[in-house]
């Protein structure tokens, strides 16, 4: 079965550290006006502020973590509220946001159309991805569920880029995203150049 579009963001996978159901999370600020942020997307941390922001993959800074939701004040309700995503407006306040910052966490996501499955049967990796560092695309939101659209486009060497490949999705067989020989393929990543790996000299990757 060929794989279908449909980027998800990044859900975090059983396998890595942490445990249920907040132990790899920390909790963070963004600004009450900064723009809208959904679960499974990258987050940066604002070199002036603090602030976490979405992600943006031109910026060679290393990303903070994956968002996976929010508290705040809302205005229209008069209450406070706990969201999936921050849809970028309703507090006049900081936004309290939960970021899977854990170094050694692993995702799930979604690959390109291009570079990150295989050719040949599940078990012909001589043309994986896997070990190879990885870029992401943010994608685009869906306000109504509050899921991230992000997933992985670019592969190669490049030590800057914020995720490396550590498997591929292959089960349940005829699933989507579980077949690693088509387009929009499924994988497992973990953190590369993000801000709890890294040392005065720089990212420190997986080995």
């Amino acid at each position: 079965m060929a794989n279908q579009n449909a980027p998800f963001g990044f859900l975090e996978y059983l396998g890595g550290a942490g445990g249920a159901p907040t132990f790899s999370q920390s909790a963070r600020r963004c600004a009450y006006d900064a723009s809208a942020i959904y679960c499974g997307d990258p987050v940066q941390q604002d070199s002036t502020t603090g602030y976490i922001v979405q992600g943006d993959p031109s910026n060679p800074q290393a990303i903070a973590g994956i968002f996976v939701g929010c508290q705040y004040l809302s205005v229209s309700q008069k209450r406070t509220v706990w969201s999936r995503y921050w849809p970028g407006t309703d507090s006049a306040n900081d936004v309290i946001c939960y970021v899977v910052d854990d170094p050694n966490a692993r995702f799930l996501v979604m690959g390109n159309g291009t570079t990150f499955n295989i050719s040949g049967t599940p078990s012909s990796y001589g043309n994986s991805p896997v070990g190879q560092y990885a870029q992401f695309a943010i994608g685009s939101g869906n306000a109504n569920t509050g899921s991230s659209g992000a997933y992985l486009n670019a592969l190669g060497t490049t030590i800057t880029y914020p995720f490396i490949v550590v498997d591929l999705v292959v089960f349940p067989p005829g699933a989507n995203g579980a077949d690693p020989t088509s387009a929009y393929n499924n994988v497992v990543v973990g953190f590369n150049n993000q801000i709890m790996r890294t040392n005065g000299a720089g990212p420190t990757g997986i080995s």
